[in-house]
């Protein structure tokens, strides 16, 4: 079928029984790269020796190499063989057994390989604990600035800002997030995910907390609610001035607005807090509380006041506590109030 002179076919197959030297594998790679013929004629007999699979040498498939590669594979055999003093040593056990043995070798190179990764994936978490005692100002590698306001802790890959932004939080903490379009800003924290690409607000979410709530001052943020099996239970935005809220023990995620938050303050907190806000969010917020009218004038709308009322407090108490601060006059009307 393929032509070949006897010192070709004794050749081969002194390879094949892994009996040839070094000097006489080099002769035969070069004679098998010689020409396609040849090598077809190399793998015919290959075929037909129906020990190849327990040889000590796997002469490489040529179908796609060139000749220099095919060189330098039999080089590398070529080494191994001169380092054994070019003399074959026969293993009759290692041959018997050779598939026993290449079983093991294989589920202990997998063990290896698990445990690289499991152990690689543990040491590139990067954790930082807020407790009170050490800085309470946090830059990450995107430059997100994070101000923790009580004991928290972030956790995030060293390989964070290459690939994606994501962290694990617990905790109450003020973000500024640096803005990436192409690479939104994730916090993990109690069954919910806050997504961002750029913004400001303040996250408290406590371990294991029954409420968790997010202040939006600037930019939009979506957040997203998960069942214990990973299920996405809801999705909601969040504005600036808005309080995005998640309950984990009835499920429910919602946003809130600014004068539901701070009627919601009210209610939980039993104060009312207003931190340098404009007097136009105030009225609003005064107006849902304590449903009643407030007619304010277009030139105290933008005077800006800090101040803290408690939720027995009425609306005439509250009102008389602005006029003294904010400088403005207090008018009741008989529709309710007017602010000049």
């Amino acid at each position: 079928m393929y032509s070949a002179n006897d010192k070709y076919e004794a050749l081969i197959m002194s390879y094949l029984d892994g009996q040839c030297s070094a000097e006489e594998a080099h002769e035969l790679l070069l004679w098998v790269a010689e020409s396609e013929e040849n090598r077809l004629y190399f793998n015919a007999l290959k075929d037909q020796y129906e020990v190849w699979n327990l040889t000590d040498f796997a002469m490489p498939e040529l179908d796609e190499a060139d000749v220099e590669a095919a060189l330098d594979a039999v080089n590398a055999k070529i080494d191994a063989i001169e380092e054994t003093e070019t003399k074959v040593v026969q293993m009759p056990w290692l041959r018997r057994n050779y598939k026993y043995v290449s079983g093991v070798a294989a589920a202990f190179l997998i063990a290896l390989f698990v445990g690289f990764l499991v152990r690689n994936n543990f040491d590139s978490t990067v954790t930082y604990a807020y407790n009170g005692q050490n800085e309470s100002a946090f830059i990450l590698p995107d430059n997100t600035s994070v101000n923790f306001n009580s004991e928290s802790s972030l956790s995030y890959t060293k390989h964070f800002a290459e690939s994606d932004r994501s962290v694990d939080f617990e905790g109450v903490a003020y973000f500024d997030v640096a803005k990436d379009e192409n690479l939104p800003f994730v916090l993990h924290c109690n069954n919910m995910d806050v997504e961002v690409l750029g913004t400001s607000f303040l996250l408290n979410a406590e371990k294991n907390a029954e409420r968790c709530t997010l202040d939006l001052y600037t930019g939009k943020v979506k957040m997203t609610a998960f069942d214990k099996k990973g299920n996405i239970l809801s999705v909601v935005e969040i504005n600036p001035g808005e309080r995005g809220v998640w309950d984990a023990t009835a499920n429910e995620l919602k946003a809130m607005s600014y004068s539901e938050v701070k009627e919601d303050e009210l209610l939980t907190e039993h104060v009312l807090v207003f931190n340098n806000e404009k007097l136009s969010k105030i009225v609003e917020a005064l107006e849902y509380i304590y449903k009643v009218e407030i007619d304010l004038g277009e030139s105290c709308a933008s005077k800006k006041l800090t101040a803290r009322f408690s939720d027995d407090e009425s609306i005439d108490e509250v009102l008389e506590t602005i006029a003294l601060v904010s400088e403005v006059t207090v008018t009741k009307t008989e529709e309710g109030y007017q602010i000049r």
